[in-house]
């Protein structure tokens, strides 16, 4: 059956308009990258601009599946009555026992490092082993949600619930040298 031409014009439309917002997206994007990178007073190379965004790019997905946390929403997961509830994170983390990633200026927290006890005890072994390989929080928080051969290909946050096995993946991974 022939389809009715207004509708195959509605979608025309449609498609053009969506192409349409898409490149308004791309020119921002474009102005938002040129003007960051001129602030920072950097030369930033191709593959600089790729890396920085598959980074953010990993934090979207971070965020989009568990959730990245204000210092306030964390002080509601930990159980905090203080008034001053956003500290309750930032002393956490100083402890050692918080991952945080910083977006602008912000520190936010990955909610995988939350069960219903509140923060999962594995979380400071994992940054303790982190620290002594070398690595900083936002590479240990990129290699908790990235497919690993250490666990057939599964990623360490999806192994959570075993915090013995996680660790004795961690230590090996974690300490590969090149």
């Amino acid at each position: 059956m022939p389809s009715n031409p207004a509708h195959r014009l509605d979608e025309a439309e449609g498609v053009v308009a969506a192409v349409a917002t898409d490149l308004e997206n791309v020119r921002r994007n474009v102005i938002a990258l040129g003007n960051a990178i001129h602030s920072a007073q950097v030369s930033a190379s191709p593959a600089l601009a790729r890396a920085v965004q598959a980074q953010q790019n990993v934090y979207d997905r971070i965020d989009a599946e568990f959730g990245l946390l204000t210092s306030a929403q964390v002080a509601d997961r930990m159980g905090s009555r203080a008034m001053a509830r956003r500290n309750a994170a930032t002393a956490a983390r100083a402890d050692g026992r918080l991952l945080a990633i910083r977006r602008g200026r912000y520190l936010l927290y990955p909610g995988f490092q939350f069960d219903a006890e509140g923060v999962r005890p594995v979380i400071a072994d994992l940054r303790a082993v982190a620290v002594g390989h070398g690595w900083d929080e936002a590479s240990l928080i990129e290699w908790m949600v990235s497919p690993t051969t250490y666990l057939h290909g599964q990623r360490p946050v999806d192994v959570l619930d075993d915090p013995e096995g996680l660790l004795d993946v961690a230590q090996k991974a974690l300490g590969v040298s090149w």
